[in-house]
């Protein structure tokens, strides 16, 4: 075991993740869904309830969310902090986000336009209070990524992402597609290893969650799977369409997608000689 390079094996691992070797823009529809779904509240208020109370947030605080999307934790805390700073690169994501901010008339969250491997310390950004990632460690330098973290990083640095491979929409859809199990790339060990290679003993809690995604219609819902994943041929999108027919929910006038799901919470406190 000593003998493992666990940032070696998250490169390895993400170079098998499906979703690198069939990759797909964020288009303005997967934007939208996104957006739709993040506002369901159940899991972001499940989030941000969990923030408040390990990470002792509070009025004078400043939070850099890495990955911020269309701000599903960055205006909910924004409400509560003195400052926010979203790190999203996605042109889709960043308009959905301004959006928002506009609509919920938030005025202390700043936007970076990069990706978290571009982002220069001190030059794009300074430190904060708290740093958070939210199933937006897609890097394959995962050493490097939470070595920016912990050096911008002043109280605390939180991550969320999964648990094992889950099942889900992805599992069922893809392999018919594809001809492949679909595989959802390193999970939450990989990180937990590499930070104690790097002398970080984090924190770790797994928890399970409901992962929940709604459409208008069953129309929108092909449209959208197409979408994400590239699929052109008549042939796909009757799979699709016969799956989804079969799976889908329907509650409130909506159509759901509904899993319950494994998550782990990682988090390291800095020490003062680190401030």
């Amino acid at each position: 075991m000593d003998n493992l390079d666990w940032n070696d094996l998250w490169t390895e691992a993400m170079r098998r993740a499906s979703w690198t070797k069939h990759p797909t823009r964020i288009s303005r529809m997967k934007a939208e869904q996104y957006n739709r779904d993040s506002k369901l509240g159940a899991r972001r208020n499940t989030q941000v309830d969990w923030i408040k109370s390990k990470l002792n947030i509070g009025p004078k605080c400043t939070i850099l969310d890495i990955g911020a999307g269309t701000g599903a934790l960055a205006i909910p805390l924004a409400k509560i902090v003195r400052h926010v700073t979203a790190i999203e690169p996605s042109d889709e994501m960043r308009s959905w986000l301004k959006t928002n901010i506009e609509e919920e008339k938030i005025t202390n969250i700043g936007i970076i336009n990069k990706r978290w491997e571009e982002v220069i310390p001190f030059e794009d950004v300074n430190k904060h209070d708290i740093l958070i990632a939210s199933y937006s460690l897609g890097m394959p330098d995962i050493r490097s990524t939470l070595s920016k973290m912990d050096m911008l990083a002043t109280k605390y640095a939180c991550l969320f992402t999964f648990v094992g491979n889950p099942q889900w929409d992805y599992s069922w859809l893809w392999p018919a597609i594809y001809g492949e199990e679909y595989d959802v790339g390193p999970d939450y060990i990989y990180i937990y290893n590499v930070l104690y290679d790097m002398g970080i003993y984090a924190n770790v809690e797994v928890e399970h969650f409901d992962y929940q995604q709604c459409f208008f219609n069953l129309d929108a819902a092909i449209e959208f799977w197409k979408s994400n994943l590239n699929v052109f041929s008549e042939q796909g999108e009757e799979i699709i369409r016969s799956y989804l027919s079969d799976r889908l929910i329907e509650e409130d006038g909506l159509l759901w997608s509904k899993y319950r799901m494994k998550s782990a919470v990682i988090w390291w406190e800095k020490s003062d000689l680190d401030r």
